[in-house]
């Protein structure tokens, strides 16, 4: 299993973005995109680095140890005064066991989900088989989620290919670091964005995208700026990595450990043994081994990559206590992004104020994350009004 350990930089990068998400999940503080992905190995916890008090570092701490399946050995952790210095203790543990790892489903979903090492070891090994020859693997997404650590994690280092997090980068950077052969792995929101801002690459080198429904366009877009290959992941953070397929007219395929069962699918774990789960979304099939996305079972839609619930935005909008009602819709942008819109009618049932407006706007960024926050906002009258 050498191929698959993972080096005391990439815990620590671990560490960080794990970090980033438990203050927006658990302590309401946002740190921004940059500052989160330019922390590394050397940055301090405290003081001059991440700023965390004493109840922030011990809840990122636990949230680390439980990531790579150890957090009964999270209470007997040195101190520390890096994410380095948590690397190495996390580094130990796993030599002693590492038989699990524990991902989020999304930052308002407080439930985790735990996968036997070797499972997500043989999704890293279905992607590598996909990517196999590329010479690097450029990363914009943050290593903490499921298919976030299988690609720009482990699946690199099971191709010894250098494996570089570029989420810190500027589009003109970008533009100057990205050579022949590489791979770039991005969510269709932050294609659009990097296009949007010019970035091109060599000849040879491969799109890799996930976690937002692809549009033709999209990936047309993406194959003039010189990623004449490409390839879609579908999977989930419940399931792991499901099926592949390398332009949006195309049926997924499923990966070899998977079967298609009745309604669901069958895994086949390493060990012999299967497992039947219920996908996420609706499996439209042609055939037993490629099928099309239906619509989502739990009512979610993917926000920047990020799955978010309206019907709960709504809820948490709605406790404002000037609001009587609050309803969020999903348009398309000109792009084909996914936006979220919300339509509020007041107590009052008059339009607002400017000092109501501002007092909601200013309830909606205390509340939801930033991917949750409506990028429009309507006001209804009330009936008889």
């Amino acid at each position: 299993m050498k191929a698959f350990a993972v080096t005391r930089e990439q815990i620590a990068s671990v560490a960080a973005s794990l970090t980033v998400d438990e203050l927006g999940s658990r302590f309401g503080r946002h740190i921004d995109t940059l500052t989160g992905a330019s922390w590394s190995a050397d940055t301090p916890l405290f003081e001059g680095g991440a700023e965390l008090s004493p109840e922030e570092a011990r809840a990122c701490l636990f949230r680390l140890y439980r990531f790579f399946g150890r957090e009964d050995a999270a209470a007997s952790a040195k101190e520390a005064s890096s994410f380095g210095e948590w690397a190495d203790g996390v580094a130990a543990a796993i030599r002693t066991r590492l038989s699990a790892f524990s991902f989020s489903a999304a930052r308002d979903d407080e439930r985790e989900y735990s996968h036997r090492s070797d499972t997500i070891y043989a999704d890293a090994a279905s992607a590598a088989n996909l990517l196999y020859g590329r010479r690097r693997l450029l990363s914009l997404v943050a290593p903490h989620s499921l298919i976030g650590f299988t690609l720009s994690v482990l699946t690199p280092n099971l191709l010894q290919a250098p494996s570089v997090d570029v989420r810190s980068m500027a589009p003109d950077e970008m533009k100057k670091f990205l050579a022949f052969g590489d791979a770039l792995i991005a969510t269709p929101s932050l294609w659009r964005y990097m296009l949007a801002q010019g970035v091109f690459a060599p000849d040879n080198a491969m799109a890799v995208f996930f976690g937002e429904p692809m549009t033709a366009d999209l990936a047309s877009e993406i194959r003039k700026a010189g990623f004449g290959a490409q390839r879609e992941i579908y999977g989930s953070t419940e399931h792991g990595l499901i099926g592949w397929r390398d332009v949006p007219s195309d049926p997924f395929a499923l990966f070899d450990n998977w079967r298609k069962q009745d309604a669901g699918l069958r895994r086949v774990l390493p060990s012999g043994e299967t497992a039947e789960v219920t996908p996420m979304d609706e499996l439209l099939w042609e055939g037993d081994r490629r099928f099309r996305l239906g619509g989502r079972r739990d009512g979610a839609v993917q926000i920047g990559g990020v799955n978010v619930f309206p019907a709960r935005i709504a809820q948490k909008i709605a406790e404002h206590p000037e609001i009587r009602r609050c309803e969020i819709s999903v348009t398309k942008q000109q792009n084909g992004a996914d936006r979220l819109v919300v339509t509020i009618e007041l107590n009052s049932g008059a339009p607002p104020s400017e000092s109501t407006a501002r007092s909601i706007d200013s309830w909606c960024r205390a509340k939801l994350q930033p991917y949750e926050r409506p990028r429009l906002y309507s006001y209804a009258a009330s009936a008889g009004k």
